[in-house]
């Protein structure tokens, strides 16, 4: 092995980041580890659902990789059959060319990277307390189990050789490969603003959070087919963001579901137009209130403007506001609004459908986006948009 290091080798027992001198290994295209050698195509692998076995093979494969890279590895064992017979698909032992002593690892393989798969890895491994080396890894490991697994000191690898290694002897962080295990429209397609159906079903139970609720009662609340609600359930149980009891449950961990759901809501422009008026911010809400009571709700307050109904925590000087396109005529018209290319003080964006106005509220006789619809467009504001967000998460959402 030609190592991309000189001199001696304990120079570099410390943070090591390998993402420019790690060499690109495709084992995409071909599985070789202890003579059993599998042509992989890259099409397939997409495609089809792996077995166990094929699985761990591939674990194997990546973790031997990564190891057989650093100058100061000398040799790497596999251990088919883990020490601790109820955890971990296979043991690992790495030596040292510099110490006599070894790193043992236990490596946990999961067909599924996100938290709720991290979580039970976790919890495991906190279990036990000694100098073993635990490690989970996965096709790939989301954003979310990622932090999880930091946080609490342990390991992962993800199929394409991203990771987080952390051992007594050393540190080492590989990030920004490309990840060709996952397809990452599923997740577009939940929390984009043409999900429509799924946000549905999402609002509904965010709008009353502590409600437990149950399939088919849900598929009736919001008109939605039975099979849409399965499918969102098993989406938020797979990122840790549900609580089940028996076949009830509602949604849990809501401060992070919507940041992630802000993420990809706000990828997608909205139809947003400003507009100048020589009136006060509060004159102004007072007079977009007043308008919308008397036009069937076709204004809601919103950002900011909302903010400041369910938690005035953020000082602001311009009015955010939903208006439905067929009234946006009237309402500049009646609230002798004057268009501007920047720098107004009325902010109008344009619902791309009804679910940004979904349960919206009303508040001191003003109408309101909802909770939900008001921290997702916080966390996407400037100027202390992501404090107002989190205030209102903790005033209505406690878990």
């Amino acid at each position: 092995m030609s190592a991309p290091f000189s001199g001696d080798p304990a120079t570099y027992s410390g943070l090591i980041d390998y993402n420019t001198i790690l060499p690109s290994i495709d084992i995409l295209d071909f599985i070789e580890y202890n003579g059993f050698t599998e042509l992989v195509k890259r099409v397939n692998i997409m495609k089809q659902q792996l077995t166990e076995l094929q699985y761990v093979q591939l674990a194997k494969e990546r973790f031997f990789s990564l190891f057989t890279e650093i100058p100061f590895v000398s040799d790497i064992e596999i251990i088919n059959t883990g020490f601790k017979s109820d955890f971990g698909d296979f043991r690992a032992i790495v030596y040292f060319s510099d110490d006599d002593s070894a790193q043992d690892f236990i490596v946990e393989v999961k067909s599924n990277g996100e938290k709720r798969f991290a979580n039970l890895f976790r919890m495991e491994a906190l279990q036990h307390h000694d100098n073993v080396c635990y490690m989970l890894i996965a096709p790939f490991i989301s954003e979310a189990s990622s932090k999880l697994l930091r946080d609490n000191k342990l390991s992962f690898l993800d199929l394409c050789g991203n990771c987080y290694v952390l051992t007594r002897r050393m540190v080492i962080q590989i990030s920004g490969k490309p990840n060709h295990y996952i397809d990452r429209r599923e997740k577009r397609n939940y929390f984009s603003k043409t999900a429509s159906a799924v946000s549905a079903i999402m609002r509904t139970m965010l709008d009353d959070p502590d409600k437990m609720w149950r399939v088919k009662e849900l598929s009736e609340a919001t008109g939605k087919a039975l099979g849409s609600v399965s499918n969102v359930k098993a989406f938020l149980k797979d990122r840790d963001w549900l609580e089940e009891q028996g076949q009830s449950f509602r949604i849990k961990n809501t401060r992070e579901l919507l940041r992630e759901w802000s993420r990809d809501y706000l990828k997608r422009d909205s139809i947003v137009k400003e507009y100048y008026s020589l009136d006060s911010v509060p004159v102004l809400e007072d007079s977009i209130s007043r308008w919308s009571l008397a036009h069937d709700q076709d204004a809601v307050l919103a950002g900011f403007s909302a903010a400041a109904r369910y938690t005035p925590t953020v000082r602001y000087n311009r009015v955010n506001v939903y208006v439905k396109e067929q009234s946006l005529y009237e309402f500049v018209k009646d609230l002798e609004l004057e268009p501007v290319q920047a720098g107004g003080n009325v902010i109008v964006t344009i619902p791309h459908d009804d679910t940004p106005c979904m349960f919206f509220r009303t508040i001191n006789l003003s109408p309101v986006s909802s909770p939900v619809q008001t921290v997702i467009d916080l966390y996407g504001m400037p100027n202390r948009g992501e404090e107002a967000a989190d205030a209102i998460i903790n005033k209505i959402y406690n878990r």
